[in-house]
């Protein structure tokens, strides 16, 4: 009977990372880098850049009346079926507006559209997340979401680099103006969309547990702000999600717009980013679960933001020659970092919300998270655009006797000050995490000296051909299970 539950739960955990695959597409195809791209091409500002990427935060305040949905009707299949339809339609929508010949009116349907898939996002996600809290064992968490996002990094890889590639090669093979090739790419998206849907349809849903105690709804928002401990990890998520989307939204404006690269070449380096990441979710899952969210956290947090740091000297790099190299190496740290503090910061959550009042904490937590996301891009493309006016120059000057020698060691100019208000921001909120208890945490120096074992270990295997095949092997292991049936439970 316990290995029959266990191969069903298994079958299950399989077909959460098959929804999460295929709606990764979706992902890639509509955020991030094509959305950035697709508004420029329609003339948007900086500011509106800022205004589109707050849209999906914005939203994220549907989530407290959806709180009450999902507790009143407690049926959270049906409310996840009814807001995905909506929102995969409304991508079907954004295939449409390519076609429009002006580019203002599609600027505006294009925002429009935005907000509405967000709204259906927002209201379904308690129902989703509260469902995938009782799927996934708690002791698992690290293990199974680790290989949930390195497998829908290794998609959002393909497809970011295909993609790109079809945007830039569109004209070029006669098919039509560029901008056509997101109305295929939108297209594609609604395709990937629909799968995933019919695959979420497949995944049971177990019975929502009976809190302790009943509360009202207003209790179910109240109630986490009462909780000192999720308090605390709350008011770190504002300040790091505030540091994080002040800038997040202009780093593809900046490589188009202010270094003038490419969007192939874009695309390629945001792949490098994910491919990292794929290395390291697993690294990043094993030490989380072997230690805590939290340990992990103090560590990836201020690597992220030493990677963004970096891109306040990325203008004066490329004035010698080493913008690129500059570029890969902020994506390399990125993408290492970024694995754990994504991870990380999304299981925290889910760790420390009480079973049975799990909708009502995970769906504050998102609110209060998204009222920082949704200010942030504001606020941030405001000031670049007011700032690009500014400059802040320190010049280095060596006087010889064959003549002078002057080049610019800073140079700050518009986007380039968000960066080190985001660091600054972001300092201030890894200060602000350590005040949040995890059961099981420990010093940060066991972690580190965790980390320089597991480190010395892998480069030890590095030195054979069979260790080197075993470490570019992990990430198509995941694919390969995921894909593939098994016999023996994989999350045991």
């Amino acid at each position: 009977m316990s290995d029959q539950k266990s191969e069903t739960s298994d079958k299950t955990l399989r077909r959460v990372l098959h929804q999460g695959i295929t709606s990764q597409v979706k992902i890639t195809l509509t955020e991030g880098v094509f959305l950035v791209a697709f508004a420029l091409l329609l003339g948007a500002s900086n500011t509106v850049i800022g205004f589109l990427a707050a849209t999906p935060s914005i939203s994220q305040f549907l989530q407290i009346p959806s709180i009450y949905i999902v507790e009143k009707y407690r049926t959270r299949k049906r409310i996840n079926t009814i807001t995905t339809i909506g929102s995969r339609l409304t991508i079907l929508f954004m295939a449409v507006i390519p076609f429009l010949y002006d580019s203002e009116l599609a600027l505006v349907f294009f925002i429009g559209s935005i907000a509405i898939q967000s709204a259906f996002v927002a209201i379904g996600s308690p129902s989703w997340n509260s469902w995938l809290r009782d799927l996934v064992p708690l002791n698992k968490l690290g293990q199974f979401f680790s290989r949930r996002m390195a497998l829908n990094a290794i998609v959002s890889v393909v497809v970011t680099f295909f993609g790109g590639i079809l945007v830039g090669e569109w004209a070029n093979w006669g098919l039509g103006p560029t901008i056509f090739s997101y109305s295929f790419l939108f297209f594609l998206a609604f395709l990937f969309g629909m799968v995933s849907l019919f695959i979420t349809r497949s995944i049971p849903e177990p019975k929502m547990e009976e809190p302790e105690k009943r509360l009202s709804f207003v209790d179910q928002i109240r109630h986490p702000f009462g909780n000192i401990n999720f308090r605390n990890l709350m008011v770190f998520s504002i300040l790091w999600s505030f540091s994080t989307n002040l800038v997040a939204p202009f780093f593809t404006v900046y490589l188009l717009t202010r270094l003038g690269l490419d969007l192939p070449i874009a695309t390629g380096l945001s792949a490098l980013t994910q491919i990292v990441s794929i290395m390291f979710f697993r690294f990043w899952g094993s030490l989380s679960d072997r230690f805590t969210n939290k340990s992990v956290l103090q560590i990836t947090a201020p690597l992220f933001l030493i990677g963004t740091l970096l891109w306040a000297f990325s203008t004066v790099a490329q004035d010698i020659s080493l913008g690129i190299p500059l570029l890969v190496v902020i994506h390399l740290l990125t993408g290492l970092s970024a694995a754990g503090v994504n991870l990380t910061s999304a299981n925290i959550g889910l760790k420390l919300a009480p079973r049975g009042q799990a909708p009502g904490y995970i769906a504050t937590r998102s609110v209060v998270i998204s009222s920082a996301a949704s200010v942030a891009p504001i606020i941030g493309g405001i000031l670049a655009d007011i700032l690009a006016s500014h400059e802040l120059i320190l010049t280095f000057t060596w006087n010889n006797p064959a003549g002078q020698i002057v080049f610019n060691t800073i140079y700050l100019s518009g986007i380039d000050f968000l960066f080190l208000f985001s660091v600054l921001i972001g300092i201030y909120a890894v200060h602000r995490l350590a005040l949040v208890e995890e059961q099981g945490e420990v010093d940060e120096k066991v972690v580190i000296d965790a980390i320089i074992a597991e480190t010395r270990r892998n480069v030890r295997n590095l030195s054979t051909v069979d260790g080197l095949r075993h470490t570019l092997q992990l990430p198509l292991d995941g694919v390969k299970e995921a894909l593939r049936k098994k016999k023996k439970p994989q999350f045991e």
